[in-house]
């Protein structure tokens, strides 16, 4: 049974997650009004020093097809590593008091 208190919406985008003076890029997967899913490398410098353990907070930078930028504030729920090797780190987010641009671009239909 779903646990899902928000309904999905798949995406493709790529994204930029900040921990303080520490930057890497991932894909997120799909979204919710509450929620982020990406993909990222797992090996790349802010794996090793935050190892994206849960309550762990990143801002999350990345443009809607529109060319909108959001910049949202994100606190890390669940991870777990990939792929052949570990080569690649999934990661679920809880949006920290979403701001209504990006609450405007969950709910734009799908193309």
């Amino acid at each position: 049974m779903e646990r899902r208190k928000c309904k999905r919406k798949k995406v493709r985008i790529e994204a930029e997650m900040v921990s303080g003076d520490t930057t890497c890029t991932g894909m997120i997967e799909n979204i919710s009004e509450q929620g982020i899913y990406l993909e990222t490398d797992s090996t790349g410098p802010l794996n090793t020093s935050t190892r994206f353990s849960p309550g762990t907070q990143f801002q999350v930078r990345f443009q809607t097809p529109d060319g909108e930028t959001l910049k949202l504030d994100c606190r890390v729920m669940w991870s777990f590593k990939t792929g052949p090797y570990g080569l690649r780190k999934k990661i679920g987010m809880e949006v920290i008091f979403p701001p209504p641009a990006y609450i405007d671009f969950c709910n734009t239909p799908d193309d």
